[in-house]
C-alpha cells in the first residue's frame, strides 16, 4: 500500500518536473528569439549608419542628415528596450531553470526512496526464503539421521 502511494507521488512529481522542463525550454526559446531581434536591430543600426556615412561623403543636406540622425536615435531607443527585454528573459530562464532543477532533485529523491524500499522488500523476501530453505534442509537432515 505504501509503495503504491510512493509510486503515485513519484508519478505526480515526475509529471510536474516534465512540465517545469517544458516551461524552461519555452523560456530559452523566448530568450533566443529576443536575442535575435536585438541582433537584428543592432545590424539594422549599423547598416543605416553606414548608409549615412556614404551619403555624407557624397554630400548630404542638413535636413537629410538630421532625419538620418533622428531615425538612428529611434533605432537606438528600440535597441535599449529590446536589451531590457533580453535581460528580463534571461532572468526568467535562470529562474525557471532553478525551479526545474529543484523539482528534478525532489523527483529523484522519491525515486531513490522507492528503490530503497524495493531493495528492503527483496531482502526480506530473500531472508524468508533462506529461513524456509534452512528449515527444509534441517528437517531433511533430521529425517535422514532418524532413519
Amino acid at each position: 500500500m505504501a509503495s503504491d502511494k510512493l509510486a503515485l507521488l513519484y508519478k505526480l512529481e515526475s509529471e510536474k518536473e516534465e512540465n517545469l522542463k517544458v516551461n524552461y525550454v519555452q523560456a530559452q526559446q523566448h530568450l533566443s528569439a529576443n536575442q535575435q531581434k536585438l541582433k537584428g536591430l543592432n545590424d539594422f543600426r549599423l547598416e543605416y549608419t553606414q548608409q549615412l556615412h556614404l551619403k555624407a561623403q557624397n554630400g548630404l543636406q542638413t535636413s537629410g542628415f538630421n532625419q538620418y540622425q533622428a531615425f538612428i536615435k529611434k533605432i537606438e531607443e528600440a535597441i535599449k528596450q529590446q536589451a531590457s527585454t533580453v535581460m528580463t528573459a534571461q532572468q526568467v530562464v535562470e529562474q525557471r531553470k532553478k525551479i526545474w532543477l529543484a523539482q528534478q532533485v525532489k523527483a529523484k529523491a522519491i525515486e531513490m526512496l522507492m528503490n530503497k524500499r524495493a531493495l528492503e522488500k527483496q531482502a526480506r523476501v530473500n531472508k524468508a526464503e533462506q529461513v524456509m530453505l534452512d528449515e527444509f534442509a534441517t528437517n531433511q537432515f533430521m529425517r535422514r539421521k532418524a532413519s
